[in-house]
């Protein structure tokens, strides 16, 4: 990798980075499209509302000028009477997976979360996205229930 970094965006750079966002989004959901939205309009207005949940917790990694990965983090994602982290979208660029990009926006997501006050983290993952899946519990989370296909996971973190 050139020069990996992460960023967020203004609402302008948001809407100046959203065709390719986009096109990330659809790339990376080529083989789980049972777990993706599939219509342009559709994606960007859910890039749009994952951006506006939490605009700090929405990271990109770049490499030299090209986004290669994203990962959005509500801090104040209300579960019942608690408030914890919610990670609700993780896209990393198929040919820069497993390279590390994915864990530095990870760890960079889950410590945003931290800095935050948050003492829980939860995320839902497709059952047949076994990569994910493996991902998610190498990093501590563990399954905590399922609704039809979706596969709810958490993770308890010290905020100290």
């Amino acid at each position: 990798m050139v020069s990996l970094q992460l960023v967020t965006l203004s609402c302008e750079e948001l809407k100046e980075n959203l065709e390719s966002l986009i096109e990330l989004y659809q790339k990376a959901y080529q083989e789980l499209s049972e777990y993706a939205y599939v219509q342009r309009e559709r994606i960007r207005s859910y890039l749009l509302w994952l951006w506006r949940g939490d605009p700090a917790g929405f990271l990109l990694a770049v490499d030299g000028k090209k986004v290669v990965g994203f990962i959005s983090i509500h801090s104040r994602w209300e579960e019942g009477q608690e408030i914890i982290g919610e990670i609700h979208e993780f896209v990393v660029e198929p040919e820069y997976q497993g390279k590390k990009v994915g864990d530095l926006l990870f760890a960079s997501a889950l410590e945003y979360a931290r800095v935050q006050g948050r003492n829980r983290v939860g995320l839902w993952v497709g059952e047949k996205n076994i990569r994910a899946l493996a991902f998610y519990t190498h990093r501590g989370f563990e399954k905590e229930g399922q609704w039809g296909k979706w596969v709810r996971m958490v993770k308890e973190m010290k905020t100290s």
